[in-house]
């Protein structure tokens, strides 16, 4: 089974940290959806590089930019899929400053330390939850994943019009729990 590997970059701002994520292009799995900049790890390579890898590939920065600050627990995903989070601090002057992969990312947008100690991701159980239980934006998302809307669980949260749910909230509610 293939192992991915997430960045969790802290970017300095004069508000305080802030964590920087992405939404991903129409191009790629998942269009539309808010993530953590990473992907599949190479064959012989460490989370670590490849978590360093793929965010200099989606955003335009070098690996001088990134200060590794450690690994989180790995989580798998329902199809066996085992996903390392990757703790590091960015270090940009400002994200217009990026330059993001077109065929990768349709945009980045900053989420507030401070904001999200007061708005945690809430957990969802989609198979005792009714449709107009759930947020309309977390709705459209399921509506892409066939038969997991009915059984599944979620974690979700929405900051200035993002949705974020799934592995991404579910990163967001465990990094949360560890600082």
């Amino acid at each position: 089974m293939s192992k991915y590997a997430v960045l969790i970059p802290l970017v300095n701002t004069d508000g305080g940290d802030a964590l920087l994520l992405e939404l991903r292009s129409q191009k790629v799995r998942q269009p539309g959806e808010v993530c953590f900049p990473g992907g599949r790890a190479e064959p012989g390579e460490a989370a670590v590089e490849a978590a360093v890898r793929e965010t200099c590939e989606e955003l335009g920065v070098t690996p001088d930019m990134i200060e590794v600050l450690g690994e989180l627990e790995p989580l798998v995903m329902g199809d066996g899929r085992e996903v390392r989070p990757v703790k590091a601090r960015l270090r940009i002057e400002d994200i217009d400053s990026l330059v993001l992969s077109e065929d990768e990312v349709a945009e980045v947008f900053l989420l507030p330390l401070s904001w999200m100690a007061e708005n945690s991701p809430v957990h969802l159980d989609l198979s005792m939850t009714a449709d107009e239980d759930l947020p309309d934006r977390l709705l459209a998302y399921l509506a892409r994943y066939g038969d997991y809307r009915h059984r599944g669980e979620t974690d979700y949260l929405e900051y200035k019009g993002y949705g974020i749910w799934g592995l991404t909230a579910r990163i967001l509610r465990g990094f949360f729990g560890r600082i």
